[in-house]
């Protein structure tokens, strides 16, 4: 796994993106976090065994992480989505270039369905308790868009990161800690923009109607009674012991339904595994 700068271009302009990568096979894994967190919060994706014949890449997005922020443009879903098509030809032109299997998670997921039309080789898509319809935005979202953006940069911001600290929980420590790389601009758009797209109910639809494979997975302990119901029993997987942080709670079972989800990878060749350790 490396750290690399990816240049793409978002609305016609050049948008540096942070990311960390592998090349390990032909077929690629692309990671896109939720709100208010970051690549790291799919660190372990690069270590485990189930996904070691996938080249796999986790970005930061726009305003999030290491990733540039904008002056004058706005951090919505529609925007989010160019980036992560952009991230996915940059992989595609570094030696990724078979099948594309994509992965969001939380606000993650609702840019995912944006970006896949785009996407001409992906093949499967992977919901991880991502946005789908009005009540999935829970407390979170809603309490952050629905502060004006110039309050909740001067002292909501900040609020929220130190309530966060406060946490017993460790994934919401973690959490804590990618909301502090976070712009406080970025987070509070991004949040009112998956709130609109959240209640719109186009979400649920386009996840329906996508022509490739998908999937929805979600931890037993994170409530999904008002979602399930309306979701095909079939796509459905359920990570025991795990919360909304799936990849975070229970890091070798999540990958391992992944690779359940995804068909099996071709072994690496040669050449891709020269330049992945090159």
């Amino acid at each position: 796994m490396k750290t690399t700068d990816f240049c793409v271009r978002v609305e016609n302009r050049a948008t540096r993106i942070s990311a960390k990568v592998r090349l390990s096979g032909s077929d690629l894994l692309i990671l896109v976090h939720g709100l208010g967190c970051a690549k790291e919060s799919f660190d372990r994706a690069f270590e485990a065994p189930a996904l070691e014949d996938l080249s796999v890449c986790a970005f930061d997005l726009p305003g999030y992480g290491d990733s540039e922020r904008w002056r004058g443009q706005c951090y919505s879903m529609e925007t989010y989505a160019e980036a992560t098509v952009g991230v996915v030809h940059a992989m595609r032109s570094a030696g990724a270039g078979g099948r594309v299997f994509l992965v969001g998670h939380s606000m993650g997921g609702a840019v995912g369905l944006l970006a896949a039309e785009h996407i001409p080789s992906l093949t499967h898509y992977v919901s991880v308790e991502g946005n789908l319809i009005a009540e999935d935005c829970g407390l979170v979202s809603r309490r952050i868009a629905g502060q004006l953006e110039s309050e909740f940069v001067s002292g909501g911001y900040r609020a929220f990161v130190d309530e966060l600290r406060g946490s017993p929980r460790a994934d919401l420590r973690a959490w804590a800690s990618w909301c502090a790389a976070a712009s406080p601009s970025a987070l509070h758009q991004s949040a009112t923009s998956l709130v609109q797209w959240s209640d719109s109910g186009k979400l649920l639809e386009l996840f329906r109607e996508l022509p490739q494979e998908r999937a929805y997975v979600h931890g037993d302990e994170d409530e999904k009674e008002h979602l399930l119901p309306l979701l095909d029993d079939r796509l459905v997987h359920r990570v025991d012991g795990a919360g909304h942080f799936v990849m975070v709670d229970r890091p070798r079972e999540f990958y391992e339904v992944l690779a359940e989800v995804f068909p099996r990878p071709r072994r690496r060749s040669g050449a891709m595994a020269a330049s992945a350790n090159g």
